[in-house]
Parts: C-alpha cells; structure tokens; sequence
C-alpha cells in the first residue's frame, strides 16, 4: 500500500484527503440538521444538502476503493477532486461575502466555505504532482 502511494508522505496526505471528505459525506448524509443549524439554515434545507452528499460520498467510497487497490491510472479522480475543490474556493469565497443569503438574519457562514477547499485543493494537487507516475 504503501509503494503504490509513493511512500508514506503521499499515503498519509491521501489519507487526510479521505478523511476530509468523509468527515462531510458524513455531516451531509446521516448528521444533515445539526450541521445546518450550525450555519444558521433552516431545516427545509435537509434535501439538497443531502443530494450534495450523495455526490461526497460516492467520492468517499471510490477514494476508499483506491486506497486499497491503489492510484494507477485514477487520475480522472484527482483531477476531479482538485478542479470541484478549487471551483468551490471561488463560489464559498463568493458566497460567504457578497451574497444576499449571506445576509439573512439568523444565517452564519463562515470562512470554511473557502478555507476548507483551499487545504482540498492543495493537498488534491500535491497529490497530483507526487502521484503523478502512478495515476497517468
């Protein structure tokens, strides 16, 4: 496992990259109201938060997939992860300072709208530049 990730750093890097997303699959699928309340958004909201994570956790499950197998030839993933990470920088960036819901009473967002994509799309790059022999 640990040859297939181009040693340990990789492996490790990976891992927290999975780990990541799993941590949200996981907020948006099985723990979807207490996770909008954090952010102040009401209830109603429980469905497309959950078609969002129906999309995170395939992403989980198929990282987890390649975690086993290994990264040969998965560089669609990576790309995938790396370009959905740095596209949702810019909407969570957007969003969290120049949009009207961001001003309605009682909604909270934060900087992990854009903080959190940030670290997802560097680690999904140093990724790619480290795996880069195995996944092409």
């Amino acid at each position: 496992m640990v040859e297939s990730f181009n040693g340990w750093l990789f492996l490790i890097l990976y891992i927290l990259n999975w780990a990541g997303g799993a941590m949200y699959a996981y907020q948006t699928m099985f723990n979807t109201v207490p996770w909008l309340s954090k952010y102040g958004i009401h209830e109603s909201a429980v469905l497309p938060t959950r078609v969002l994570g129906t999309f995170v956790s395939a992403g989980t499950l198929l990282g987890l997939y390649i975690l086993f197998v290994g990264p040969e030839g998965t560089w669609p993933f990576f790309i995938f992860n790396f370009l959905q990470a740095l596209i949702f920088v810019v909407v969570g960036y957007t969003t969290v300072t120049n949009s009207n819901a961001a001003k309605l009473d009682g909604v909270n967002y934060t900087a992990e709208a854009y903080i959190a994509p940030a670290i997802f799309t560097v680690l999904n790059g140093v990724l790619i530049y480290g795996l880069g022999v195995k996944i092409w």
